[in-house]
């Protein structure tokens, strides 16, 4: 049997640029070369790059369940998850659903309470027995909470335990629900609460940024209370562990989300797992492009500072109106950013360059990637963002900030584990960078270098369900 825990050192990878990189004409003009935009950029925040040299970083351990060590491994378990739901919430939302759905599947009672804007009148339209909505002011996008907003959604958290529970189990599925944990425990008691890490406290807890210290130990004090955080990236748990010290180190785990990432792999181009067992690879055609043909971008993101959306305006204003390319960009989301984003699409002359869609539904967000070539994603906080790997699933094209998240995404999951060679980071906040790297990957789809790729299959959904039911039997 394989041990519980597995230590993983966390090792930084590298990309040698190497001379004889293949040099292709760029819409810029003169000659881009595979490697001017490599895949490693650093880290963003130099106190998170800082993190995975500590020695703290050897410390961080990965979840490989092991299913002799379930208890009751057949009894199915009532499970309570408080977390955000679509339309709410983005990647943490779908997650969170899938999460349910999956433990669901596995054959779990599990009830989902999630909120929702106190300023929205309607409640959202999906509904069913075991998915309960609450409506309160939720903090999206603040560290702290108001005290009338943790008061009703722990008063409607203690009233759904009170008709439902108890419970065998309950997963708080995203940093923010953290708040709700010490009214959670008076109710819950000894039974084990799971803390589900998808970055957007811890990191900007372990960045530059300045937060008061009563908040941040507050904070800290939560996920130490915490019976297992579950980190759904690698770099993740260095930093819960860097920020909450190492006595955390033996309940903080790697386990990644059960993504069901909707692609079409047809059977003959899947290779058997080798003698390394490795995931079995397909191969993607991402299609050469004609030379005349309109660059299409995607952009799915929420509309906020943090997303950053209004760099991806300024870009395309440079690629339009000062390198002339003929190039389009469709943008999936909606929220408070979106206003200006308007104003600087009508000031740019850029209404027929850019197409905001406001919120749709997923399935609408992968068609649109489909007739893509590239994916854009400049977040400045990201924990392992999805989207990079619906992307890659696709064989798309990949410019993004140099966030941990997406560095991670890029370099550990996509090309027969290597680094994704159409994938570019650049640094937070370079639009220059950003507008090059985008010119960069449009000229290699159009030259003559343009070949297949092969992927790594995604991880089943299935096995990641069943990694998340023994890590949950482990605590019981």
């Amino acid at each position: 049997m394989h041990n519980i825990f597995v230590i993983i050192v966390f090792v930084v990878l590298s990309v040698v640029a190497s001379t004889a990189a293949p040099k292709i004409a760029s819409p810029l003009g003169g000659c881009a070369s595979m490697v001017d935009f490599p895949i490693i950029a650093g880290h963003g925040d130099a106190a998170i790059q800082a993190i995975a040299s500590s020695s703290l970083a050897n410390q961080v351990l990965n979840y490989v369940p092991d299913p002799s060590d379930s208890n009751n491994a057949t009894v199915p378990l009532k499970v309570l998850l408080i977390s955000v739901h679509p339309p709410h919430g983005g990647g943490s939302a779908h997650s969170s659903r899938e999460l349910a759905v999956g433990l669901r599947s596995l054959g779990h009672t599990v009830v989902h309470v999630a909120p929702y804007a106190k300023e929205d009148p309607n409640i959202p339209n999906e509904q069913y027995a075991d998915l309960l909505w609450m409506q309160a002011n939720f903090p999206w996008d603040t560290l702290d909470i108001q005290p009338e907003a943790q008061n009703v959604m722990d008063s409607f958290i203690a009233k759904v335990y009170a008709e439902r529970g108890p419970f065998d189990v309950a997963i708080l599925g995203r940093e923010s629900m953290l708040w709700h944990l010490p009214a959670l425990r008076k109710i819950h008691g000894p039974a084990p609460i799971i803390a589900v890490v998808r970055g957007a406290y811890i990191n900007r807890l372990v960045s530059e940024e300045k937060i008061e210290p009563s908040l941040r130990e507050r904070l800290l004090n939560l996920y130490r209370s915490a019976d297992r955080i579950v980190c759904i990236a690698r770099h993740l748990t260095h930093a819960v562990i860097h920020a909450a010290g190492p006595s955390v180190a033996q309940k903080t785990h790697f386990l990644s989300n059960p993504i069901n990432i909707p692609i079409e792999i047809p059977s003959e181009s899947l290779l058997t797992a080798d003698a390394l067992n490795r995931a079995p690879t397909y191969l993607v055609d991402t299609r050469r492009r004609d030379a005349n043909e309109t660059i299409r971008l995607i952009m799915p993101a929420q509309l906020k500072s943090r997303k950053r959306p209004i760099d991806a305006i300024e870009a395309m204003n440079l690629l339009v109106n000062v390198d002339k390319l003929d190039v389009h960009l469709t943008v999936c989301g909606s929220g408070p950013d979106a206003g200006r984003m308007r104003t600087l699409i009508a000031e740019y002359g850029l209404e027929n360059r850019v197409l905001l869609k406001g919120h749709v539904k997923r399935e609408e967000v992968l068609a649109v990637m489909k007739e893509s070539e590239t994916v854009l994603l400049f977040s400045d906080n990201e924990g392992r963002p999805r989207v990079l790997q619906e992307a890659i699933a696709a064989g798309k094209g990949v410019v993004a900030y140099d966030t941990p998240g997406s560095h991670e995404v890029l370099n550990e999951w996509g090309h027969d584990f290597a680094a994704w060679p159409i994938g570019r980071l650049v640094p937070i906040g370079d639009v220059e960078g950003a507008r090059r790297a985008i010119a960069n990957l449009a000229a290699y789809f159009r030259s003559e270098q343009h070949a297949p790729l092969r992927v790594t299959q995604p991880p089943s959904s299935l096995e990641v369900l069943h990694d998340w039911d023994r890590s949950i039997r482990q605590l019981l």
